[in-house]
């Protein structure tokens, strides 16, 4: 898995499907597919839109609390 500079600079984060209130991004890097999970219901959603896309550096809260929680909210398609 490449560092999270690697993985939000130039990188736009696409919507892949939503399922029980839970959003899924991928995020493709050069040598790498990625597939972001968020809690759509979470307070930090509240009053905020969902688009089908985003630069990934917008999520990068989200991806950063992926990585280290380590609970699957964030991993590595391929």
């Amino acid at each position: 898995m490449e560092n999270l500079k690697e993985i939000v600079k130039g990188t736009t984060a696409r919507l892949s499907f939503v399922c029980d209130g839970k959003v899924c991004y991928q995020i493709e890097t050069p040598g790498h597919l990625y597939q972001l999970e968020i809690d759509s219901c979470g307070k930090d959603w509240a009053k905020t839109y969902l688009f089908p896309e985003f630069k990934a550096i917008s999520l990068m809260r989200w991806i950063r609390k992926g990585i280290d929680s380590g609970d699957g909210s964030f991993i590595q398609l391929k």
